[in-house]
């Protein structure tokens, strides 16, 4: 599958999307869209929410931290894009 597509409009590379889906793992493009850093998005598809993944989602850390709870590693990764996906290039 290609992920091209999705890598640009999340301001990455298709392999750091591919490598957030198959292994969990957050890159530096990411990073840098979201407003986090990488070792974050990682422990976030990991199961352990940060003070830049709730700043992220606009949130508390305890309400990322239950967010992340919920919705799984699936759900982790397709957060991860989204945020991505939808913020303005900076």
């Amino acid at each position: 599958m290609s992920y091209v597509g999705i890598a640009r409009n999340a301001g990455t590379i298709s392999t750091n999307i591919e490598k957030l889906i198959r292994s969990g793992e957050g890159s530096q493009g990411l990073s840098k869209r979201i407003g986090t850093t990488s070792t974050n998005i990682t422990a976030f598809i990991n199961g352990k929410a940060s003070l830049g993944i709730a700043k992220a989602l606009g949130t508390t850390t305890t309400n990322a931290q239950q967010l992340r709870d919920e919705i799984g590693r699936e759900g982790a990764i397709g957060v991860i894009i989204g945020l991505a996906c939808g913020m303005d290039a900076k």
